[in-house]
């Protein structure tokens, strides 16, 4: 396996053709810096452009989104302010930081739903509302046995980010997406029963069965793979109307 790319944040992999996309445990401590962000859109484009590669897996470390990993994040930037009522929205004393973390994440979603290549996600441990969400873009969804997707905007009085309400109101009925947001966590039982995943895999070598899922399809012609793909995601086409109503809204 060749490393293309390395840091703190991320690391992107070859491995034939297949390019792997592995996000580290330390994301939150990186995830608002625009360098490693920008580096890491520049970095999935070049793939895109290389035809020796038909697909992107990305997956995270078992402990990178945990619920103890974002609230140390949030809490970071939330502003306790004496008085606050229950229902008033979150108040941010890094209110920019917050801006960068949904507007990066954004950015990144929509470079990858633009990609000609498969696209596949793999979610394993605990993870947080906005990585739920972003793997939703995905073509092909896998989880592990015993993940847990955990709903934390609810507890902070958040959106649900990474564009999960899109995603989820066209692979569900409109009241299952509402249900799905509202709760506390699924875990990937229920998730799979839904639809949003093509398969649970064993937690025990979580990549290597990830890698070998991503294989059935690489067989097959790059322009198969390329007009399949851009023809059943034509629908995606008004992802860039949700984003920029979701910045109207919330003002980002």
């Amino acid at each position: 396996m060749e490393v293309l790319s390395s840091n703190e944040f991320y690391e992107i992999s070859g491995l034939n053709e297949i390019a792997i996309l592995q996000i580290k445990p330390g994301v939150f401590d990186h995830i608002t810096d625009l360098e490693l962000s920008r580096e890491l859109v520049e970095t999935i484009a070049r793939i895109d452009r290389n035809r020796n590669f038909k697909a992107l897996v990305f997956y995270n470390d078992r402990d990178s989104f945990t619920n103890k990993k974002y609230e140390v994040f949030l809490n970071r930037i939330l502003e306790k302010k004496p008085g606050c009522r229950e229902h008033d929205e979150p108040c941010f004393q890094e209110k920019n930081m917050r801006f960068r973390e949904v507007n990066m994440l954004n950015h990144l979603i929509k470079s990858i739903a633009s990609l000609q290549l498969l696209v596949v996600s793999g979610i394993q441990g605990e993870v947080v509302t906005p990585f739920v969400g972003a793997s939703l873009v995905a073509d092909f969804r896998f989880a592990s046995e015993t993940a847990t997707l955990s709903m934390i905007h609810n507890k902070y009085g958040l959106h649900p980010s990474g564009a999960m309400p899109f995603f989820l109101s066209n692979y569900l009925h409109h009241s299952k997406a509402m249900e799905f947001q509202l709760q506390d966590k699924i875990d990937a039982n229920e998730a799979m029963g839904l639809g949003l995943f093509n398969k649970l895999l064993p937690d025990e070598n979580f990549v290597d069965h990830l890698i070998k899922e991503t294989q059935r399809f690489t067989n097959l012609k790059y322009c198969t793979i390329r007009d399949t793909k851009r023809l059943t995601t034509f629908n995606r086409k008004s992802l860039n109307d949700y984003f920029d109503f979701e910045a109207s809204l919330l003002n980002l």
